[in-house]
């Protein structure tokens, strides 16, 4: 909000207290004087939208044409719509305003006040001022102008895409250059305001199309005494507009009323002849690679007859190469500017950024301005080196640029200069500039820049050993260049060697240097200009081991608040030493990291990298926690926790189940991250470690199979962390037993999904005395004997089965656990089937069925397959149908993908064993590929009822083919028995 806006907006009418927008500047909104977070820029222009027509409806259509690019629309434009109206009611149900933004039709209209809007008050007082000339109260008219101008805050609606956020840029800026004519012609005829030559020798170099500022000028000089002035404004104006092929009438007009004869300003005559200009350091001779940026840089610098100035802001990372970038393009358009190339270091990362106006002499004396006739005011200064240039074809190259404010004043008021800058952090206030972000290297061209400095026959010699070089230099040009000088250095060195050195992270850095040129300095001059913020913030967000964090979990991390930590974070962005691969998600490029974390090893105690994960397992837990309440597949987990830890944030809060799902899926990498951290980290808690570790095995049926495999690696190193601490004497000991005991318990959860079934026997072996204390003694001992009952189950053991499985229902009971203690009876029940108590084991599962039912939760869906399968077993194919039917459809709108291929296998083996072989195959068919996906066993069973419905079917060859490919699964699994059985059938098809 500008500050006029803050101090008159109560005078307005329906100003004061509330909400109000701006588009006169880089998109901004408040409530009460507070900002409002709108959301990343496509979703700005979005809003922009809407509030440059509040209280009109904008169709989908029209909102698509305006809000996305035109080469670039997403695939479902309405759903993205949909996502940014979502947010933006989100962040106005904050102040009590999500009313304001409605749908109509599948469109969008914003009900806010045309005064809530600072165009709408724009417009207001250039109406009073009108009313104010036209009443001869000029001091008040131009008063009112002021106050209007004083709105715009910058470019109107700075960096946004779209072609209506372009549109209304434009419509903008004119009306403000509109307003500005007049204001400053009411300076003039008012004759009071001293800086009025300044701010008209401004507005002519901001806006050189405008001939009215141009006549302006001219009055104000003839009227200051300065005829011979006047007439030089006169002057540039006619070359100006003669190469523009445009009109100068009101000039012309103007020229007449001024009798002196045409003289050059006294500054001017001081410049030396114009002379060719050369002072560009050499090319790099092994340029390689970047044909899409030079393409696009030198087409926008070597426009015929471009406009306006054409300034080009190349940013990115240090040592992404954008200096050798631009000299290159720079020494391509030699032929193109004929008067000359000019190359300025404006030192912006150093320590002693140089001064604009000690820039501007340095370039007056480039162009043959003599020192003594360097003005010392850095006004007229500028406004020399504008005379100085103009009319002349000359290229600027200002390299290393610390902001806007530091180039803005270099810049030439003539359109036959262009400007190329180059700078580590974005110049988004940099008044019309093309922004080139330049990223990495492609891993083909960053080998290519290696093999020209090392020879392409070591590189053609060593093609992964090269490939693993680039990678580990993070594709980045300046390490690229560092390797290849030390392989260059040492022509007998084996590329192996020095890949296997830089792929330790701890020492990758110190490999990056030769001779005078290094790496690590380069990013040290990045990370010196930080805040004591930033730079904490930059040191943090490194250390977890993962590509990418949200901004939630870094909020956690750094124990700010949302909009705390996003400010840092995307300040860090804007810098290049973060990235923001999507809305909220940030992530780093390698060799940044592991600068950030060596910065961190030597700046940050133990204790407070302790304390940071501290806070984020806590964080993750919460979250994770509130995820599996808020899911219909556990709907009583959360308050039926089987170890003791205990959280102090409250976490992420979820309004859906598939809202919840996202989240697991995006964070299971960060929370495999942190358990590691805390199996390193004696401070960590590993009872919270276990917790988390327990909602990653619930979450299987969101990741897949490969996802059991790392969880139970993930659970191995846990317990075995546990039994460390637990051996050591302290009041520790009784929640590390309860950790490994936890641990082990999804160890063998996550063996048995992936058929090791031996292997999960005896981890849940190991796991059961360990069982004691807890907030319930006997919960995680009864999850580990219903788990411990399963696993017999599949290695055919079925009395042991039916005996632990008594045990566990008979815990879950006490428990009052009816869900828990339903699948557990179901799963006894197949057991008592495989061992001929068909009555008995048909009541068991109906009573299962009946404790679980109405749940619409996991355990009722597993509780009707126990119940199917045991109907299958017993021969009534008919209910066994129904039941695996239902199970399917309850499965599937739960997302539960292994037990949805379970009642998927259910329903094809009762449907071959009704004699529907037919069917049967066709369904299995069906079915096979979700089934590779998500169990080995329940794979290699389904492919054995393919082969059967095969050879009822007389098809011998398929039949033998999924035989043994079921054969060979088995075999895999270690399940010896079924493998046996389809030797057996593969015997009795020969």
């Amino acid at each position: 909000m500008s500050a006029w806006w803050r101090q008159h907006s109560d005078s307005l009418p329906g100003g004061g207290a509330g909400l109000h927008f701006r588009l006169l500047g880089p998109l901004g909104g408040w409530h009460d004087g507070y900002p409002l977070d709108l959301g990343r820029r496509q979703q700005q222009a979005f809003l922009a939208m809407l509030l440059a027509q509040p209280g009109r409806v904008l169709t989908p259509a029209a909102l698509t044409g305006g809000v996305f690019e035109e080469n670039r629309p997403p695939n479902r434009p309405r759903s993205v719509l949909a996502t940014h109206a979502y947010r933006l009611r989100r962040e106005l149900r904050k102040v009590g305003a999500e009313r304001l933004l409605v749908t109509v039709d599948g469109g969008y209209r914003f009900d806010v006040a045309v005064q809530g809007v600072d165009v709408g008050v724009f417009d207001f007082l250039v109406a009073q001022a009108d009313l104010a000339r036209a009443a001869g109260e000029r001091a008040r008219a131009r008063d009112l102008l002021a106050q209007a101008l004083a709105l715009h805050q910058g470019e109107p609606l700075a960096g946004l895409p779209g072609r209506h956020a372009d549109e209304l840029r434009r419509h903008l800026i004119e009306r403000q250059v509109t307003a500005l004519e007049t204001k400053l012609g009411l300076d003039v005829e008012l004759g009071d305001n001293p800086s009025c030559l300044i701010d008209l020798a401004e507005a002519v170099f901001a806006h050189p199309y405008h001939e009215r500022l141009r006549a302006v000028l001219m009055l104000a000089l003839r009227r200051a005494g300065q005829a011979a002035e006047a007439r030089a404004v006169y002057a540039e104006a006619r070359r100006f507009y003669h190469y523009q092929g445009l009109g100068r009438a009101e000039l012309d007009a103007l020229l007449a009323r001024i009798s002196s004869p045409p003289q050059r300003p006294a500054a001017a005559a001081a410049a030396a002849p114009p002379m060719m200009l050369h002072q560009l350091t050499s090319d790099i001779v092994d340029f390689t690679g970047r044909r899409p940026e030079v393409a696009r840089m030198t087409g926008l610098l070597s426009q015929p007859d471009p406009p306006a100035v054409v300034v080009l802001a190349v940013n990115g990372l240090g040592g992404v190469g954008k200096t050798t970038l631009a000299l290159n393009v720079a020494h391509t358009l030699r032929d193109h500017f004929s008067d000359g190339r000019l190359q300025l270091d404006l030192r912006g990362t150093k320590a002693d950024p140089l001064d604009p106006a000690e820039g501007l002499a340095t370039l007056l004396t480039a162009l043959g301005v003599p020192d003594r006739a360097v003005p010392a005011d850095p006004v007229e200064r500028a406004a020399l080196y504008r005379t100085t240039v103009a009319g002349r074809r000359l290229l600027l190259l200002l390299d290393d640029a610390s902001d806007a404010a530091q180039v803005i004043p270099l810049l030439p008021g003539a359109r036959t200069c262009a400007v190329l800058v180059t700078s580590r952090g974005w110049l988004s206030l940099l008044p019309g500039a093309h922004h080139l972000h330049l990223d990495a290297m492609p891993l083909s061209e960053a080998i290519d820049l290696l093999a020209v400095i090392v020879g392409r026959a070591r590189v053609e010699a060593e093609p992964q050993a090269a490939a693993t070089i680039a990678a580990a230099c993070g594709l980045l040009p300046l390490a690229v260049r560092v390797a290849g000088s030390r392989l260059a250095a040492d022509p007998g060195q084996p590329l192996a060697r020095l890949a296997a050195n830089l792929a330790d992270e701890r020492i990758r850095l110190a490999e990056l240097a030769h001779h005078q040129t290094a790496v690590e300095p380069v990013l040290a001059l990045s990370y010196a200009r930080l805040s004591t913020e930033q730079a904490r913030a930059m040191r943090l967000v490194a250390v977890p081991d993962v590509p990418e964090i949200a901004l939630a979990a870094a909020a956690a991390l750094l124990d700010h608040g949302a909009e705390e930590a996003r400010a840092l974070l995307e300040s860090l962005v804007d810098l290049n030493l973060l990235q923001s691969p999507a809305a909220d998600r940030y992530a780093f490029h390698d060799l940044v990291k592991v600068f950030a974390r060596q910065q961190s090893g030597r700046q940050d105690t133990a204790a407070a990298v302790t304390a940071a994960f501290a806070r984020l397992l806590d964080f993750c837990l919460a979250s994770a926690r509130n995820a599996e309440g808020t899911s219909a597949r556990t709907p009583d987990r959360a308050r039926r926790r089987p170890v003791s830890a205990t959280t102090a944030r409250p976490g992420l809060a979820f309004r859906t189940t598939e809202e919840a799902n996202h989240w697991m899926l995006a964070q299971g990498t960060l929370h495999q991250a942190v358990i590691r951290r805390a199996c390193r980290d004696p401070e960590l808690s590993l009872t919270q470690s276990a917790d988390l570790l327990d909602t990653l095995g619930s979450a299987l049926f969101l990741f897949g199979r490969s996802h059991a495999a790392s969880v139970a690696e993930l659970a191995a190193d846990l317990a075995t962390a546990a039994m460390h601490r637990g051996e050591r004497a302290g009041e520790a000991a009784e929640g590390a037993r309860e950790a490994e005991a936890m641990a082990r318990s999804v160890r063998g959860g996550m063996l048995w999904h992936t058929g090791r079934f031996a292997q999960a026997a005896a981890e849940l072996d190991r796991a059961l005395p360990l069982c004691q204390g807890g907030p319930e003694p006997h919960r995680l001992r009864a999850r580990v004997l219903h788990l411990r009952g399963a696993t017999a189950r599949m290695l055919r053991k079925y009395e042991e089965a039916i005996d632990v499985m008594t045990v566990a229902a008979a815990l879950y009971r006490e428990l009052g656990d009816r869900a828990a203690e339903g699948v557990s009876l179901g799963e006894m029940a197949i057991s008592q089937a495989q061992t001929g108590r068909h009555a008995q084991a048909r009541a068991t599962a109906v009573r299962g069925a009946e404790l679980t039912a109405g749940q619409f939760s996991s355990a009722e869906a597993l509780a009707r397959i126990h119940l199917g399968r045991v109907l299958h077993l017993v021969g009534d194919l008919a209910l066994a149908l129904t039941e695996a039917e239902q199970a399917g459809r309850r499965t599937r709108s739960l997302g539960l993908t292994e037990y949805q291929v379970a009642a998927g296998v259910l329903a094809v083996r009762v449907h071959l064993a009704a004699g529907r072989a037919r069917t049967a195959l066709r369904l299995g068919e069906e079915l096979l590929p979700l089934a590779r996906q998500a169990s080995g066993t329940l794979e290699g069973f389904l492919l054995e009822t393919l082969g059967e419905a095969c050879a009822v079917l007389h098809r011998t060859d398929r039949a033998t083919d999924w035989l043994n490919e079921a054969l060979g699964r088995f075999r895999q699994l270690g399940l010896s028995t079924e493998a046996a059985n389809v030797e057996r059938a593969l015997e009795y098809l020969t």
